[in-house]
């Protein structure tokens, strides 16, 4: 029996945010993007249909670390109640630990910059209203006496909002940005660990070269996406490489030069 849907609603219903796929401690479908979910779960229904029959586990969380529930899937023709239940662990790694945080931090840049661009957007179709609304009031002048105040409010209103509201915009990001900046970099700097200081300065510089990397294709959007996706989807640097090479080769022998 197939309860992939029972736990699927019982996991939108409680409002979980973000969602990734297990079998016992081997990682199916990676964690979905922010307000990615619902195409996740069409991915994840998509794996365990050609997958073979069996217990699958999705583990749900509210941030992008952090304790995680467990919704047990049962794709076969087991008891659920015979089979034992995995218990999945965060990795125990404070190293490891150290540099998802540094490519979640990326990962929220990127989305703070693609907000602050969709609300840009929003405002450059405000300007686009005003005109069309302009324009209409100056046809219809001669044939009859537009409603007092009407358009004078609105372009009152969407006036005041370009002159305050867009610079008060791209303030808060900027300040935002700046603060997951500040962030990435004191992790980025920490002192190693006792034990093996080279391996973990070494490192360190290779996620600094990964970061300036990816931002030097910022000209290049669909590249850019890419890029902080793979980051995501990474918890150390092999990983990324590994996932840069299936990528694109290219830009993984362009990367590999510069570590």
């Amino acid at each position: 029996m197939n309860n992939f849907k029972d736990q699927t609603d019982r996991i939108k219903e409680s409002g979980y945010k973000y969602i990734s796929l297990w079998r016992g401690d081997k990682q199916i479908v990676s964690w979905n993007l922010a307000n990615k979910i619902d195409a996740k779960f069409d991915e994840i229904e998509t794996r365990l249909k050609n997958n073979e029959p069996g217990l699958y586990t999705i583990l749900a969380r509210n941030a992008t670390k952090g304790t995680s529930d467990s919704f047990v899937i049962n794709t076969g023709s087991e008891k659920l109640s015979e089979q034992p239940q995995v218990i999945y662990r965060e990795p125990e790694n404070s190293k490891l630990l150290e540099n998802q945080q540094i490519l979640n931090l990326t990962v929220q840049v990127k989305q703070l910059e693609m907000e602050n661009r969709y609300l840009k957007e929003q405002v450059s179709d405000l300007e686009n209203e005003i005109a069309e609304l302009e324009s209409t009031a100056a046809t219809n002048l001669a044939e009859q006496t537009p409603a007092p105040s009407l358009l004078d409010s609105a372009k009152e209103f969407f006036g005041g909002l370009m002159e305050f509201g867009a610079p008060l915009l791209d303030q808060h990001f900027a300040l935002k940005k700046q603060q997951l900046e500040i962030e990435r970099m004191k992790l980025t700097n920490r002192r190693p660990a006792p034990g093996s200081p080279q391996a973990v300065k070494d490192q360190n510089v290779q996620i600094r070269i990964i970061g300036e990397f990816v931002e030097s294709f910022k000209d290049q959007p669909e590249t850019y996406e890419a890029l902080h996706t793979i980051s995501a989807q990474s918890d150390s640097v092999e990983k990324y490489l590994e996932l840069l090479n299936q990528y694109s080769p290219e830009l993984y022998e362009q990367l590999s030069n510069k570590i």
